[in-house]
């Protein structure tokens, strides 16, 4: 009896203290958002010319630099990046999360061992193509898509371009110090988020202003599906915002361009699909907008909209690959 019950005991602590550690654990990354300056930094990043822009113009730069010279407070984070807000609310710039794309370093430990090496390569492969997919994308929101993404500057290769330090703060208030030569960033303006703007427009009564956002929105998308671009990710809703009354991607991670997607078969399965959430969401909020955006998108579609099943992407699986 004596020992069993100090086998309650032993288990009781030792549960308790498993259970305090994992709520100590969720609470820190609950308080902290996840962020870290380690979390930010890859250092072992090798340098790859396909991944350099063009030089910015004195003006650009001057602009740019003006940009930067504000501090940054924590918004938020995504599935990429952290994202902090500018002092004067008009811009964000985004960190990647390498936690999500560089390999583990107990992977060298258990990779002494034969077995587990095939593992361990074909992890680090599938992690650097992720990185390689976001990076691609970044690159053609800059490049090829400022007016519909609000990007302004994405940074890749480690150089000695700007030796100026930024200034963040992270969730907890704390501040960072951060050497932008040696990160990875992008600078892109600030939108209000679409869900909030449309809610702001039933709350005054201003149905005619919300439909004149949706023909902006649909307009937006259909032109890039025209010109052969697409946005693998269906998160419509999380994922666009309104900078001066006009709709732009606010998360710019899993653009594409290729060919096929100017075929209206693939480009109205793809708007059906990146609709169909946003459609019921409308229905639920604010019915007469969702009643007249279900018109637009069938209108759009034609005949075959009534018969259609939106096709959802999984996770990081892209529907479009890069041509």
């Amino acid at each position: 009896m004596q020992s069993k019950r100090k086998w309650i005991i032993r288990s009781a602590v030792l549960t308790t203290l498993m259970l305090a550690t994992y709520g100590s654990g969720r609470l820190y990354y609950h308080l902290t958002g996840g962020f870290t300056e380690s979390n930010i930094i890859y250092e072992e990043l090798p340098y790859e010319s396909k991944w350099e822009v063009a030089a910015l113009s004195s003006e650009e730069k001057i602009r740019l630099l003006s940009i930067l010279a504000q501090e940054y407070h924590y918004l938020g984070k995504g599935c990429q990046s952290y994202v902090f807000s500018s002092q004067d609310d008009q811009y964000v710039i985004k960190f990647f999360k390498y936690q999500r794309f560089r390999p583990q370093p107990w992977w060298e430990m258990v990779g002494l061992f034969p077995w587990f090496e095939e593992y361990r390569q074909k992890k680090i492969a599938q992690k650097k193509r992720k990185l390689d997919t976001a990076f691609a994308s970044w690159k053609l929101a800059y490049e090829e898509l400022q007016e519909e993404t609000g990007v302004c500057y994405v940074h890749f290769n480690k150089s000695p371009e700007w030796q100026k330090n930024l200034v963040i703060y992270d969730k907890l208030g704390l501040k960072h110090t951060l050497p932008l030569d040696q990160l990875e960033f992008m600078v892109q303006k600030k939108g209000t988020m679409l869900c909030d703007a449309l809610l702001s427009f039933k709350a005054e009564g201003n149905l005619a202003e919300a439909k004149q956002l949706i023909d902006r929105l649909l307009s937006l998308i259909l032109s890039e599906y025209q010109r052969g671009y697409a946005d693998n990710d269906h998160a419509l809703m999380q994922n666009t915002g309104i900078f001066q009354g006009r709709p732009m991607h606010i998360d710019v991670g899993q653009f594409i361009k290729n060919s096929i997607v100017k075929d209206p078969q693939i480009y109205r399965q793809e708007l059906y699909s990146k609709m169909w959430k946003f459609r019921h969401w409308l229905h639920q909020e604010y019915p007469a907008l969702g009643e007249y955006t279900e018109s637009q998108v069938a209108q759009i579609i034609g005949p075959a909209f009534h018969s259609m099943q939106p096709e959802l992407n999984k996770g990081d699986v892209a529907r479009i690959p890069f041509e």
